[in-house]
């Protein structure tokens, strides 16, 4: 079972009962194979499925709940303070305030077990030729995922600063920060690029079952823009355009990652609430019940159909 850990196929951690197996899931061989060093026929194999998936195979994936959600750049939410801590299961008096499930430091220093490795999305499209000039080293694991991470050897531990510095370059560099659409603890939070992560590259296609918006869109604040291009130039969904010698924001596009607001130079953009912001679960086991009980009758109904 031992031998098994370093292919990606089993699972391995020590818990307080001693060490743990488990059968990997399918997405973990994926990504443990694209992140190795060594060519071999199983990293080919595992290369062009994941980017398949990148590519558009999750279309045919029968669910509606997305699993990411978007987090905006922090400083762009909640320039004027802290954002205010409300207790689990108090009925809160604006939900369209910030709150720490918004913010991206608070959702980090609340995880006592952290661990970062390099993005396997970018390391398959870079095996298929086809890399970008984005950081790598930006895919975070909390908790129990995190020891499973490291024991398998393509992760390494950190503590929350450095988590929170990574997470400022990965801005800086123009990624959009996905976690798990929850509030409660959180698995995983990627720093995701339009060239290489199958999210977002969905969430491009019209596709709503992968990664949902933030609870914040990005708004035009009237007299300041000068059209400098900069808003236009960064945002990855293609939401902004110039046209007719004005900003235009499309926002069914905008997925509230605050990039735009971040770049202006004129403070010409703002963030603001939405109207009808995105469902958040309470618990990652709440969402991945919801998800599987949605790929259940949703593979049913498809076999009834006959497709």
């Amino acid at each position: 079972m031992r031998c098994l850990v370093p292919e990606g196929i089993v699972d391995s951690y020590v818990g307080p009962q001693g060490r743990v197996y488990g059968r990997a899931p399918f997405i973990a061989l994926l990504e443990f194979q694209v992140r190795l060093q060594e060519a071999s026929p199983l990293r080919e194999v595992c290369t062009k499925i994941m980017n398949a998936f990148i590519e558009g195979a999750v279309q045919t994936i029968p669910t509606k709940t997305p699993y990411y959600r978007v987090l905006p750049v922090e400083h762009t939410i909640r320039p004027a303070g802290e954002a205010r801590v409300v207790p689990v299961n108090v009925q809160v008096p604006d939900p369209r305030e910030v709150l720490p499930l918004d913010v991206v430091s608070e959702m980090v220093r609340k995880e006592s077990f952290i661990a970062v490795s390099d993005c396997y999305c970018r390391s398959a499209k870079k095996l298929a030729g086809q890399g970008c000039d984005h950081p790598m080293e930006t895919c975070f694991y909390f908790d129990g995922l995190a020891m499973v991470k490291l024991e398998s050897g393509y992760a390494r531990r950190i503590d929350a600063e450095e988590a929170i510095a990574i997470l400022r370059r990965s801005e800086e560099a123009g990624l959009v920060h996905n976690v798990s659409n929850c509030e409660g603890k959180i698995q995983t939070l990627c720093n995701c690029c339009p060239c290489a992560c199958g999210v977002l590259r969905a969430t491009m296609r019209g596709q709503k079952n992968t990664g949902a918006p933030s609870r914040f869109r990005s708004a035009l604040v009237e007299g300041r823009c000068t059209l400098s291009g900069a808003c236009v130039q960064i945002c990855p969904m293609r939401a902004l355009t110039i046209a007719e010698g004005k900003l235009q924001i499309d926002a069914e596009r905008c997925i509230g990652c605050g990039l735009c607001v971040s770049r202006c130079p004129n403070g010409a953009l703002q963030m603001v609430p939405r109207d009808r912001p995105p469902r958040i679960y309470p618990t990652n086991d709440a969402l991945f019940g919801r998800i599987y009980r949605e790929a259940a009758v949703g593979l049913v109904l498809r076999k009834v159909r006959g497709k």
